[in-house]
């Protein structure tokens, strides 16, 4: 691609075809001292990257980054550690509080808290059947009224 570039470069030449004819050997030539003589530009070196402290420092940083880049990235800091073990202790000692509390109570007590439960659970049913289309409310109501035979 830079051989073709300077081709073009040449004073308008069209770099050889390898189907057509060969370019003349004096244009060849000339296009050799050329391109022999260019100078190709270059990128300017950075004075930091230059230096060989910056080189092994970056290289130091590389190796321990591959090495245990991975590794570090699953493990939690020093703070996440002991938020989490706090929790985990919290949950421990509220589990035990609360399976303390259950051996503690008398039998009174069960019972009011079972007969409580009880009563919620037929005042949610009663509030569902409130909750119901009016008209099935009112059939039930009929159903429940006693029919006297008047006539006979």
């Amino acid at each position: 691609d830079s051989l073709h570039s300077c081709y073009q470069s040449f004073q308008g030449l069209e770099p050889p075809t390898t189907t057509g004819s060969p370019p003349r050997l004096h244009v060849q030539h000339l296009h050799q001292l050329f391109c022999d003589n260019l100078i190709r530009p270059q990128k300017p070196l950075s004075p930091l990257k230059a230096s060989k402290s910056h080189r092994e420092l970056h290289k130091e940083l590389r190796m321990t980054h591959t090495r245990s880049g991975r590794r570090r990235a699953r493990e939690k800091s020093e703070l996440q550690r002991a938020l989490e073990k706090r929790r985990w202790e919290q949950r421990i000692k509220a589990s035990r509080d609360q399976d303390e509390e259950t051996k503690k109570r008398s039998p009174l007590y069960q019972e009011l808290t079972k007969r409580h439960q009880r009563l919620e659970m037929l005042e949610g049913e009663r509030r569902q059947q409130q909750e119901g289309p009016e008209f099935l409310r009112v059939r039930e109501r009929l159903r429940k009224i006693p029919v006297l035979d008047l006539g006979e």
